[in-house]
């Protein structure tokens, strides 16, 4: 393996995160395939779509790894 497995990962925080970005890719999907049915085509770039997604997971992850910190403490 080229990578080092990471001792402190969240999995919970990144499962949400993985949930986060494939709810926001189906619904991204989704839309597009309403808007084509109706012949009005969204113009975006695939690599936009990708690099929207990681945000959406980076995001997501560390606002529940953030939650959960607040959780735990209290």
């Amino acid at each position: 393996m080229f990578f080092k497995q990471s001792k402190n990962v969240d999995k919970t925080s990144v499962n949400i995160a993985f949930c986060c970005t494939f709810i926001f890719w189906a619904g991204f999907l989704l839309i597009n395939s309403i808007l084509d049915f109706f012949n009005r085509r969204v113009e975006i770039k695939d690599i936009y779509l990708l690099f929207a997604g990681l945000i959406v997971f980076f995001v997501s992850e560390f606002v529940a790894k953030q939650f959960r910190k607040k959780t735990t403490e209290k």
